[in-house]
């Protein structure tokens, strides 16, 4: 799939009259079959049904004289004749007063000769991808498809089946099935031409990721759910599914998943409002004037004239308002994703991620690299993570959220990351349900958004996920402190 937030972005204003209230990382459920069907198969003539033919196309039309050519005995050559005749290649007959029968090629048999094709049904045993949601067949190669356990593994919401069940052979499109058929890759050019699907075998429940959107109207309280899949569900260069999205809102797909517990949220005008670079020089020549501004109107407040320090004050008032909304933001859902890429990318000096969770899902070879990269720079990297069970157990199921803190993989990558670099710390902390970033001293979030898990909800309720940022040194400062104590120290509720 294309990266989250390049999605994001597209989809933050893809509805008219609509805002991107949230998001959730999901699982579209699919059933794999296992189908035996029925197929017209070109396969080559064999020797003597080439011979036989050839012998009849000579003139031959005597089955003792296409004997004696062929040099065969014509006991060998009874099962030939049958099943040419079988597919209509020779039409075959025999008088009452003739010694033997005669033979003669057909249009049919005609054509097999020049083409040394023969053309017969096959049954042949088929795998196909049949989606509940939309009752049809799909192109879903294997390698997209996830088991339960795999999305269980990730986090990832999986959709309900809203009643569906697994097909009946019945209920299976043959021209659907044919178009599959025409996309498998094949050891020949020859394309086959379905006939019938004569039985379903094996069913099993699979999956396909995805990311449902929900859309809150601008005016109103009506909820919309659309899906964005790779590539489109059938391929098509149009990754928001909106066939997906009508058949699963009929069914009441979007109730059963918590859209109608999406809140209100604000939107940025704009988006170069979402991810705004926090390092440039036109900002920091801002702070620097506004730092000014408020300096100098400190040392005028001393003025024994009381409209000049009323004045005075006003305007050092403004000017840390101005400040404020220069170094200070919420943060969206959908900013989130986009705000964690831009710290493994440019952090320079050191780098602090708490988060509950870790899931190899986030945590995939694209974060490792990044990752890796930064530690061969020399960056400092601080991860804190773990929310367990009351009696501490790492591999105890957190009550929250019923699944480990750490992907078991995600755990074998950091401990060989730690014992390769000796600036990377990992840390359990075991009871924190902080979410926490910090890069440099260029900016801190703190935010409901779990950085390292999937970048969604679980549960049934859509959670408009909200952070807020700062960019001024010194409270980058406090904040990264505060981190580095938790993880150091852990923490402990005070004492009434």
């Amino acid at each position: 799939m294309k990266k989250l937030e390049d999605i994001l972005q597209s989809a933050a204003y893809a509805r008219p009259g609509y805002v991107l209230a949230t998001f959730k990382e999901a699982a579209a459920p699919v059933f794999r079959l296992n189908a035996r069907v029925l197929t017209l198969a070109k396969k080559p003539l064999n020797p003597i049904e080439e011979g036989y033919l050839r012998a009849i196309s000579a003139g031959l039309t005597n089955t003792g004289e296409i004997s004696q050519f062929l040099g065969l005995p014509p006991q060998l050559l009874t099962g030939t004749l049958a099943a040419l005749n079988a597919k209509e290649y020779v039409h075959y007959s025999r008088a009452t007063s003739a010694a033997s029968a005669s033979v003669s090629l057909t249009s049919k048999g005609r054509i097999a000769l020049a083409e040394l094709i023969s053309i017969v049904p096959e049954e042949r045993m088929v795998r196909l991808a049949y989606d509940p949601i939309q009752k049809k067949v799909i192109f879903a190669p294997t390698s997209s498809l996830w088991k339960p356990a795999e999305v269980r593994e990730s986090g990832r919401l999986e959709l309900p089946l809203c009643g569906a069940r697994k097909p009946e052979a019945s209920e299976v499109s043959l021209n659907e099935v044919d178009k599959i058929l025409k996309r498998l890759p094949r050891r020949d050019d020859a394309v086959p031409n379905l006939l019938g699907i004569q039985r379903i075998e094996r069913t099993e429940l699979n999956f396909i990721p995805c990311l449902a959107l929900y859309y809150r109207a601008v005016a109103g309280s009506d909820v919309q759910v659309a899906f964005a899949f790779e590539d489109g569900f059938e391929g098509s260069s149009n990754i928001f599914d909106e066939g997906y999205e009508l058949a699963f809102s009929r069914l009441g797909g979007p109730e059963l998943i918590g859209s109608r517990h999406v809140s209100e949220s604000a939107q940025p005008e704009n988006l170069s409002a979402l991810f705004p670079d926090t390092d440039s020089a036109a900002q920091m020549a801002q702070l620097t004037e506004l730092e000014q501004e408020i300096a100098s109107s400190r040392e005028q407040e001393v003025a024994p004239q009381e409209a000049t320090i009323d004045a005075n004050a006003e305007k050092a008032t403004k000017a840390r308002s101005r400040l404020r909304d220069l170094t200070q933001r919420f943060i969206r859902c959908h900013e989130h994703p986009k705000m964690l890429e831009k710290a493994l990318s440019e952090t320079s000096e050191r780098l602090l991620i708490i988060s509950p969770w870790v899931r190899a899902q986030v945590v995939d070879k694209t974060f490792r690299e990044s990752l890796e990269k930064l530690l061969k720079k020399g960056v400092k990297i601080h991860i804190g993570y773990g929310l367990a069970e009351e009696d501490g157990s790492k591999k105890q199921k957190d009550a929250a959220r019923s699944k480990l803190p750490i992907s078991d993989s995600t755990k074998r990558d950091f401990d060989r990351l730690a014992r390769t670099y000796t600036n990377f710390k990992v840390y359990f902390v075991g009871n924190t349900h902080r979410k926490h970033l910090v890069s440099d001293q260029r900016f801190a979030i703190v935010s409901s958004f779990n950085w390292l898990s999937f970048k969604g909800s679980t549960d049934d309720r859509a959670r408009d996920e909200l952070g807020f940022m700062v960019t001024e040194p010194e409270n980058v400062e406090k904040l990264f402190i505060d981190g580095i104590e938790l993880l150091q120290k852990g923490y402990d509720h005070p004492t009434q």
